[in-house]
């Protein structure tokens, strides 16, 4: 039986799903999903640049962080660039070189805890908790302790 199983009478599989990617690409309007005929000679290059694969770097990755600096949802980006760990495409004004220059193993474990506050105040058990993050429970308990919250004892035990 996998983990999600025992807590389909709980949760919604959307609230399953934002618990574990607590940030998902930003929503709204972003600066770069509107061409700007200004900084880029076309639409696809503009794309492309987005994309990770930029036609000419020396001209488009400054382009594209100069239209990052004046997105109103890049804090949330970069939010979302540091978790996903795409190894592909610009985002919040960086390339995927230069993000995965910065990647530190502190990075996951916020990412984790964040997680576990977010499963928590679902209120699913710690024992469920540990199960669909691939942790110990007791590395769990020690996140919540960290996060300066504890769920109820008849939650900790399924």
């Amino acid at each position: 039986m996998k983990p999600h199983d025992e807590i389909e009478y709980l949760l919604s599989p959307d609230a399953l799903f934002w618990a574990m990617e607590p940030f998902g690409p930003p929503l709204g309007e972003a600066a770069c999903h509107v061409w700007d005929a200004t900084r880029f000679p076309s639409q696809a290059e503009q794309q492309a640049a987005f994309d990770g694969e930029p036609v000419k770097p020396e001209r488009d990755i400054p382009q594209a962080r100069a239209m990052c600096r004046e997105c109103p949802l890049l804090q949330s980006c970069r939010r979302y660039a540091l978790d996903s760990r795409d190894e592909h495409v610009f985002l919040a004004g960086e390339t995927a070189e230069e993000r995965r220059r910065r990647w530190r193993k502190s990075g996951e474990v916020a990412k984790r805890r964040r997680q576990v506050a977010e499963l928590c105040a679902l209120k699913v058990p710690t024992v469920i908790i540990a199960q669909l993050l691939g942790r110990d429970e007791s590395s769990i308990r020690n996140d919540l302790r960290i996060l300066g919250g504890r769920l109820p004892q008849s939650l900790t035990s399924a």
